[in-house]
Protein backbone atom coordinates (compact mmCIF):
# COMPACT_ATOMS: atom_id res chain seq x y z
CA UNK A 1 0.00 0.00 0.00
CA UNK A 2 0.98 3.45 -0.69
CA UNK A 3 2.24 5.78 2.08
CA UNK A 4 1.07 9.37 1.41
CA UNK A 5 2.27 12.50 3.00
CA UNK A 6 -1.54 13.00 4.08
CA UNK A 7 -1.05 9.64 6.23
CA UNK A 8 2.29 9.94 6.88
CA UNK A 9 3.22 12.99 7.48
CA UNK A 10 0.51 14.64 9.41
CA UNK A 11 -1.63 14.60 12.69
CA UNK A 12 -4.46 11.98 12.06
CA UNK A 13 -7.38 14.32 12.55
CA UNK A 14 -10.21 11.43 12.83
CA UNK A 15 -9.29 10.78 16.69
CA UNK A 16 -11.74 9.01 19.28
CA UNK A 17 -12.04 9.42 22.51
CA UNK A 18 -9.25 6.76 23.58
CA UNK A 19 -7.19 8.31 26.46
CA UNK A 20 -4.59 6.11 24.89
CA UNK A 21 -4.77 7.77 21.23
CA UNK A 22 -1.11 8.15 20.12
CA UNK A 23 1.02 9.67 17.63
CA UNK A 24 4.46 8.66 17.29
CA UNK A 25 7.49 9.31 15.40
CA UNK A 26 10.86 7.93 15.68
CA UNK A 27 14.41 8.66 14.05
CA UNK A 28 17.46 6.47 14.60
CA UNK A 29 20.96 7.79 14.14
CA UNK A 30 24.33 6.11 15.01
CA UNK A 31 27.90 6.42 14.98
CA UNK A 32 28.99 2.79 14.52
CA UNK A 33 32.95 3.40 14.24
CA UNK A 34 32.70 4.69 17.81
CA UNK A 35 29.71 1.95 19.20
CA UNK A 36 27.11 4.66 19.86
CA UNK A 37 23.78 4.61 19.36
CA UNK A 38 21.06 7.12 19.17
CA UNK A 39 17.13 7.84 19.03
CA UNK A 40 14.92 11.17 18.51
CA UNK A 41 11.86 10.57 19.80
CA UNK A 42 7.93 12.04 20.28
CA UNK A 43 5.30 10.16 21.32
CA UNK A 44 1.48 12.32 21.45
CA UNK A 45 -1.43 11.55 23.48
CA UNK A 46 -3.77 14.82 22.53
CA UNK A 47 -6.87 13.10 24.46
CA UNK A 48 -4.13 13.72 27.73
CA UNK A 49 -3.21 16.94 26.39
CA UNK A 50 0.27 15.89 27.35
CA UNK A 51 3.07 14.04 25.14
CA UNK A 52 6.40 11.48 26.36
CA UNK A 53 9.31 12.83 24.04
CA UNK A 54 13.03 13.11 24.54
CA UNK A 55 16.58 12.05 23.13
CA UNK A 56 19.12 9.19 23.97
CA UNK A 57 22.51 8.58 23.23
CA UNK A 58 24.26 5.50 24.56
CA UNK A 59 27.62 3.41 24.25
CA UNK A 60 28.99 0.39 25.86
CA UNK A 61 30.18 2.77 28.67
CA UNK A 62 26.42 2.42 30.10
CA UNK A 63 23.49 0.89 29.28
CA UNK A 64 20.94 2.34 32.01
CA UNK A 65 19.13 6.04 31.48
CA UNK A 66 21.52 7.19 34.27
CA UNK A 67 24.81 5.57 33.28
CA UNK A 68 24.45 6.08 29.62
CA UNK A 69 25.96 9.53 27.96
CA UNK A 70 22.76 11.29 27.41
CA UNK A 71 19.26 10.48 28.32
CA UNK A 72 16.13 12.70 28.48
CA UNK A 73 12.89 11.14 28.54
CA UNK A 74 10.00 14.43 29.33
CA UNK A 75 7.53 11.32 30.34
CA UNK A 76 4.42 13.79 31.08
CA UNK A 77 4.58 17.37 29.20
CA UNK A 78 1.80 19.66 27.79
CA UNK A 79 1.32 19.57 24.37
CA UNK A 80 2.93 22.63 22.24
CA UNK A 81 1.43 26.02 22.41
CA UNK A 82 -1.73 26.19 19.92
CA UNK A 83 -4.14 24.00 18.73
CA UNK A 84 -3.60 20.27 18.23
CA UNK A 85 -2.91 19.92 13.73
CA UNK A 86 -3.35 23.35 12.88
CA UNK A 87 -0.85 25.25 15.27
CA UNK A 88 1.86 22.45 14.73
CA UNK A 89 1.70 19.46 13.39
CA UNK A 90 3.58 16.08 13.50
CA UNK A 91 6.49 16.93 11.63
CA UNK A 92 6.10 21.06 12.19
CA UNK A 93 6.46 21.46 16.09
CA UNK A 94 8.90 22.89 18.85
CA UNK A 95 8.71 22.03 22.27
CA UNK A 96 9.63 24.71 25.71
CA UNK A 97 12.65 22.23 26.45
CA UNK A 98 14.58 22.49 23.41
CA UNK A 99 13.04 19.82 20.81
CA UNK A 100 11.64 20.14 17.73
CA UNK A 101 10.87 18.69 13.89
CA UNK A 102 11.09 20.47 10.78
CA UNK A 103 10.09 19.18 7.35
CA UNK A 104 11.70 19.95 4.21
CA UNK A 105 10.48 18.08 1.87
CA UNK A 106 7.38 15.68 2.49
CA UNK A 107 8.34 11.84 2.78
CA UNK A 108 11.67 12.55 2.20
CA UNK A 109 13.84 15.17 4.32
CA UNK A 110 13.67 16.33 8.22
CA UNK A 111 15.44 18.46 10.35
CA UNK A 112 15.82 17.06 13.68
CA UNK A 113 17.30 19.78 17.16
CA UNK A 114 17.23 19.14 20.45
CA UNK A 115 19.19 21.15 22.66
CA UNK A 116 19.41 20.44 26.93
CA UNK A 117 21.25 19.97 29.77
CA UNK A 118 24.59 20.28 27.77
CA UNK A 119 23.31 17.82 24.66
CA UNK A 120 22.94 19.90 21.69
CA UNK A 121 21.88 17.28 18.65
CA UNK A 122 21.19 18.98 14.59
CA UNK A 123 20.68 16.26 12.15
CA UNK A 124 18.80 16.57 8.94
CA UNK A 125 17.32 12.65 7.80
CA UNK A 126 16.65 12.27 4.46
CA UNK A 127 14.92 8.99 2.95
CA UNK A 128 16.32 6.63 0.16
CA UNK A 129 12.92 5.08 -0.41
CA UNK A 130 9.59 5.09 0.08
CA UNK A 131 7.93 3.92 3.57
CA UNK A 132 6.25 0.39 3.85
CA UNK A 133 3.36 0.57 6.20
CA UNK A 134 2.69 -2.45 8.50
CA UNK A 135 -0.11 -4.40 7.50
CA UNK A 136 -3.03 -5.99 9.22
CA UNK A 137 -2.46 -6.17 12.84
CA UNK A 138 -5.46 -8.29 14.20
CA UNK A 139 -3.93 -11.60 14.95
CA UNK A 140 -0.52 -9.93 15.91
CA UNK A 141 -1.33 -9.76 19.30
CA UNK A 142 -0.90 -6.00 19.09
CA UNK A 143 -4.81 -4.41 18.83
CA UNK A 144 -3.86 -2.00 21.49
CA UNK A 145 -0.53 -0.93 19.62
CA UNK A 146 -1.24 0.87 16.81
CA UNK A 147 -3.53 1.39 14.20
CA UNK A 148 -1.57 2.71 11.20
CA UNK A 149 2.29 2.45 11.66
CA UNK A 150 4.94 2.60 8.44
CA UNK A 151 9.24 2.56 8.58
CA UNK A 152 11.14 4.18 5.97
CA UNK A 153 14.97 3.85 5.68
CA UNK A 154 16.75 6.95 5.00
CA UNK A 155 20.60 7.97 5.95
CA UNK A 156 21.07 10.67 9.00
CA UNK A 157 23.73 13.58 8.84
CA UNK A 158 24.77 16.25 11.13
CA UNK A 159 26.70 16.80 14.69
CA UNK A 160 26.14 15.79 18.13
CA UNK A 161 27.50 17.90 21.04
CA UNK A 162 27.08 15.69 24.34
CA UNK A 163 29.11 17.42 27.40
CA UNK A 164 31.64 19.31 25.24
CA UNK A 165 32.92 16.88 22.44
CA UNK A 166 31.49 17.19 19.35
CA UNK A 167 29.95 13.73 17.32
CA UNK A 168 29.85 13.91 13.69
CA UNK A 169 27.05 12.05 12.32
CA UNK A 170 26.70 9.98 8.72
CA UNK A 171 24.93 6.90 9.06
CA UNK A 172 22.53 4.42 7.40
CA UNK A 173 19.17 4.55 9.43
CA UNK A 174 15.62 4.22 10.05
CA UNK A 175 12.70 6.28 11.11
CA UNK A 176 8.88 5.08 11.48
CA UNK A 177 5.77 6.63 12.91
CA UNK A 178 2.25 5.88 13.88
CA UNK A 179 -1.10 6.69 15.24
CA UNK A 180 -4.13 4.55 16.74
CA UNK A 181 -4.47 3.89 20.68
CA UNK A 182 -1.63 2.57 22.29
CA UNK A 183 -1.54 0.69 25.59
CA UNK A 184 1.75 -1.97 25.73
CA UNK A 185 0.95 -3.56 29.34
CA UNK A 186 0.19 -6.58 27.93
CA UNK A 187 1.36 -6.10 24.44
CA UNK A 188 2.69 -9.69 22.95
CA UNK A 189 6.21 -9.84 23.73
CA UNK A 190 8.52 -9.05 20.05
CA UNK A 191 11.43 -7.85 18.36
CA UNK A 192 11.41 -4.93 16.29
CA UNK A 193 14.71 -5.50 14.11
CA UNK A 194 16.37 -3.14 11.11
CA UNK A 195 19.18 -3.32 9.07
CA UNK A 196 20.06 -0.49 6.38
CA UNK A 197 23.28 -1.59 4.57
CA UNK A 198 23.34 1.12 2.10
CA UNK A 199 21.02 3.64 -0.56
CA UNK A 200 19.61 -0.03 -2.55
CA UNK A 201 19.85 -2.34 0.66
CA UNK A 202 18.11 -3.13 3.73
CA UNK A 203 15.03 -4.77 5.55
CA UNK A 204 13.16 -4.18 8.56
CA UNK A 205 10.68 -6.76 10.72
CA UNK A 206 8.11 -6.59 13.27
CA UNK A 207 8.12 -10.32 14.94
CA UNK A 208 5.65 -11.61 17.67
CA UNK A 209 6.56 -14.42 20.40
CA UNK A 210 3.24 -15.92 20.82
CA UNK A 211 4.55 -18.97 22.04
CA UNK A 212 7.83 -17.77 24.00
CA UNK A 213 9.85 -19.63 21.57
CA UNK A 214 13.43 -18.82 19.97
CA UNK A 215 11.67 -18.51 16.51
CA UNK A 216 9.25 -15.19 16.35
CA UNK A 217 7.10 -15.21 13.82
CA UNK A 218 7.41 -11.75 11.34
CA UNK A 219 4.33 -10.20 11.07
CA UNK A 220 5.09 -7.09 9.02
CA UNK A 221 8.31 -5.14 7.46
CA UNK A 222 9.92 -5.19 4.33
CA UNK A 223 13.09 -6.33 2.16
CA UNK A 224 14.90 -3.67 0.30
CA UNK A 225 17.07 -4.90 -2.53
CA UNK A 226 18.51 -2.91 -5.05
CA UNK A 227 17.05 -0.36 -4.84
CA UNK A 228 13.37 -2.58 -5.20
CA UNK A 229 11.17 -2.63 -1.67
CA UNK A 230 8.63 -5.12 -1.17
CA UNK A 231 6.39 -6.35 1.80
CA UNK A 232 7.69 -9.56 3.74
CA UNK A 233 5.19 -12.26 3.69
CA UNK A 234 6.28 -14.93 6.06
CA UNK A 235 9.50 -15.43 7.99
CA UNK A 236 11.10 -15.94 11.76
CA UNK A 237 13.29 -13.62 14.16
CA UNK A 238 15.46 -16.18 15.43
CA UNK A 239 17.29 -15.57 18.93
CA UNK A 240 20.55 -17.69 18.26
CA UNK A 241 22.24 -17.07 21.40
CA UNK A 242 21.60 -14.73 24.78
CA UNK A 243 23.84 -12.96 27.31
CA UNK A 244 22.17 -13.10 30.30
CA UNK A 245 18.29 -12.76 29.54
CA UNK A 246 19.23 -10.10 26.48
CA UNK A 247 19.47 -11.21 22.94
CA UNK A 248 23.24 -11.41 21.55
CA UNK A 249 23.08 -13.13 18.04
CA UNK A 250 19.57 -12.74 16.01
CA UNK A 251 19.01 -14.56 12.46
CA UNK A 252 16.34 -13.33 10.61
CA UNK A 253 14.96 -15.49 7.69
CA UNK A 254 12.46 -13.86 5.60
CA UNK A 255 10.34 -13.95 2.14
CA UNK A 256 8.56 -10.92 0.31
CA UNK A 257 6.19 -10.50 -2.01
CA UNK A 258 8.36 -10.72 -4.83
CA UNK A 259 9.63 -14.03 -3.95
CA UNK A 260 13.12 -13.06 -2.36
CA UNK A 261 14.69 -14.35 0.26
CA UNK A 262 16.57 -12.88 3.28
CA UNK A 263 18.69 -14.77 5.56
CA UNK A 264 20.52 -12.10 7.99
CA UNK A 265 22.33 -12.50 11.09
CA UNK A 266 23.37 -10.06 13.54
CA UNK A 267 25.43 -9.49 16.61
CA UNK A 268 25.19 -7.17 19.78
CA UNK A 269 27.59 -4.17 19.36
CA UNK A 270 25.76 -1.63 21.76
CA UNK A 271 23.23 -2.52 24.57
CA UNK A 272 20.39 0.01 25.96
CA UNK A 273 18.37 -1.33 28.45
CA UNK A 274 14.95 1.19 28.70
CA UNK A 275 11.69 1.52 30.20
CA UNK A 276 10.35 4.69 27.83
CA UNK A 277 6.81 3.82 29.58
CA UNK A 278 5.60 2.81 32.58
CA UNK A 279 3.49 -0.28 31.20
CA UNK A 280 6.96 -1.73 28.97
CA UNK A 281 10.44 -2.90 29.15
CA UNK A 282 12.87 -3.12 26.16
CA UNK A 283 16.60 -3.91 25.07
CA UNK A 284 17.26 -1.39 22.65
CA UNK A 285 20.75 -2.73 20.94
CA UNK A 286 22.83 -1.56 17.79
CA UNK A 287 23.58 -4.98 15.84
CA UNK A 288 25.87 -5.10 13.75
CA UNK A 289 24.29 -7.40 10.30
CA UNK A 290 25.37 -9.86 7.78
CA UNK A 291 23.50 -10.08 4.75
CA UNK A 292 23.93 -9.62 0.67
CA UNK A 293 26.96 -9.05 0.40
CA UNK A 294 27.47 -7.26 3.03
CA UNK A 295 29.83 -7.87 6.63
CA UNK A 296 28.33 -5.70 9.93
CA UNK A 297 26.18 -3.43 8.26
CA UNK A 298 24.25 -1.29 10.56
CA UNK A 299 21.01 -1.97 12.59
CA UNK A 300 19.18 -2.82 15.43
CA UNK A 301 17.42 -5.33 17.63
CA UNK A 302 14.82 -4.36 19.82
CA UNK A 303 13.46 -6.69 21.84
CA UNK A 304 10.16 -5.87 24.02
CA UNK A 305 7.72 -6.84 26.71
CA UNK A 306 4.73 -5.82 28.84
CA UNK A 307 6.11 -4.42 31.85
CA UNK A 308 5.13 -7.50 34.11
CA UNK A 309 6.60 -9.90 31.01
CA UNK A 310 9.51 -8.19 31.50
CA UNK A 311 10.11 -8.13 35.15
CA UNK A 312 9.57 -11.81 35.45
CA UNK A 313 11.89 -12.36 32.31
CA UNK A 314 14.83 -10.16 33.88
CA UNK A 315 14.00 -12.54 37.15
CA UNK A 316 13.83 -15.75 35.21
CA UNK A 317 16.69 -18.51 35.46
CA UNK A 318 19.90 -19.38 32.93
CA UNK A 319 17.77 -22.53 32.05
CA UNK A 320 15.08 -20.72 30.88
CA UNK A 321 16.76 -17.94 29.08
CA UNK A 322 18.55 -20.38 26.91
CA UNK A 323 15.80 -22.14 25.58
CA UNK A 324 14.28 -18.62 24.45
Amino acid sequence: MTVTTEVADRFNMSITDDPYWSESSWFSWHIPEKNINGAFYNHFRPNMNCMLAGAFMWDNSGQLPWTSLFFDWQAMRVLPKGKFGHDYNKYDFETPWGMSIKMLKPLKRYHLKYHREGFKLDLVFEAIHEPNEIGAKSEHGLKRAYNFHFEQPGRIKGTVECDGVEYHVDSFCIRDGSHGPRFLETVTPGGYTWSTADEKTGWHVLAVDADKSRDTRIVGGYILRDGKMAPIVKGVRRVVERKGPRPSVVEVMAEDEMGRSLAAVGRDRVTGEWMLFPDRGMWWQQFAWDYDGHTDAVGEDQEYYGLHDFRRWNRADPAAWKTR
